[in-house]
């Protein structure tokens, strides 16, 4: 059963409203530029902020609250979200409103819990903590506790950054391990764990690694003899002893080592909702191919998330695993293909090719 069964979403940025969007175990999003691919996935960015007592700081590198807000404070006077998981046992609610310095405040807050032996669920609103939600106090007990916990098992990953200064190639702590981290920083330490402690996930990770890398051997992996506190990513060449570091890594062996990592790790690790904004990005065609084999296959038990620019990345999937967003009236749409509604078009062409041909929506347009 898929984590997340329901989302709503008013007011925020290029959302104006998604009423009660269905979300399967599989949820590949497309759409042009600008349609709020992004701004979906980064609903996710912003509940884990809430979670977190970082609200106030994600509006401030946002650029305030009208910044957050669907065209402003002047439009949108209050900002909602709520989602529904579990099969629909528990929801959580929150609503937002922009105070007079530019942030955003707490209006209501409330947790659900619907045991369906009873024809309503039982409700407990959340007191705010100043200006941060009633979620992120972390000695909260009871419904709030449990929906606190599952908040924390659904993370957005970003691998975009390969570039020298990459958090994925600097040195890492040795015991930064507990799950992989958003941003890939602590990769060598997350890998040198799973070599010692989770060998078949290890070496299922580096056999799929090869795949793509035919050239690479294996990961070396070590605490620094001179700092045995830290660790940094280095490989070894097939038929060659020298060490190599991540920086002698192209940028698309780079990310599919951390995506490959990210869908193979054990299931006890995996968090039960991952999201990724287009992984898909300096890979082979190849890579892009097996990415989708990796997504499918840890779909059977985590729930996936991808917004996605590739038509290759999805021929691989089914109609229903779509989401096309596009602007309407100003505001982003999200609509869920369907097999029965394409069954004449997919006897000739792919999904990637009637989404080039504009046949799938999720194209440049004129509002």
């Amino acid at each position: 059963m898929p984590e997340l069964d329901t989302i709503t979403v008013k007011g925020f940025k290029s959302i104006a409203t998604i009423e009660k969007l269905k979300l399967g175990a599989i949820n590949v999003v497309i759409g042009p530029n600008g349609s709020g691919k992004s701004n979906f996935i980064g609903v996710f960015s912003f509940l884990h902020a809430i979670r977190e007592g970082h609200l106030q700081d994600y509006v401030v590198k946002a650029g305030g609250a009208d910044k957050v807000l669907h065209f402003g404070s002047k439009v949108t006077a209050k900002l909602k979200i709520r989602v529904s998981f579990q099969g629909g046992v528990n929801e959580y609610a929150i609503v937002l409103e922009p105070t007079a310095a530019d942030q955003l405040h707490p209006a209501s807050e409330t947790v659900y819990f619907w045991d369906k032996r009873y024809p309503a669920p039982y409700s407990e609103d959340l007191a705010a903590r100043g200006m941060e939600a009633g979620i992120s106090d972390a000695q909260r007990s009871g419904t709030g506790a449990y929906v606190r916990q599952h908040l924390n098992r659904w993370r957005l990953y970003h691998f975009h950054d390969t570039s020298s200064t990459s958090p994925m190639k600097r040195t890492a702590d040795v015991n930064d391990n507990r799950y992989l981290r958003p941003d890939g920083s602590n990769l060598a330490a997350f890998l040198y764990f799973l070599r010692l402690k989770h060998d078949t996930a290890y070496s299922l990770i580096r056999r799929t690694i090869q795949r793509v890398a035919p050239f690479f051997d294996d990961f070396v992996l070590e605490p620094q003899q001179l700092n045995p506190d830290k660790i940094r990513l280095e490989w070894r060449h097939k038929g060659s002893d020298a060490y190599f570091d991540s920086s002698s890594l192209s940028d698309g062996t780079l990310r599919f080592i951390v995506l490959a990592t990210l869908f193979l790790q054990p299931d006890s690790f995996r968090p039960s909702l991952i999201l990724v904004d287009e992984p898909e990005l300096g890979l082979h065609p190849y890579a892009i191919t097996l990415l989708a084999s990796l997504v499918k296959q840890a779909a059977v038990t985590t729930q996936v998330i991808l917004s996605t620019q590739s038509p290759l990345l999805l021929d691989h999937f089914q109609p229903e695993d779509v989401l096309v967003a596009d602007r309407v009236g100003g505001g982003t749409q999200f609509t869920r293909l369907e097999s029965a509604l394409l069954a004449s078009w997919l006897e000739d062409y792919s999904l990637g090719q009637l989404w080039e041909k504009n046949e799938l929506g999720g194209r440049p347009t004129g509002e």
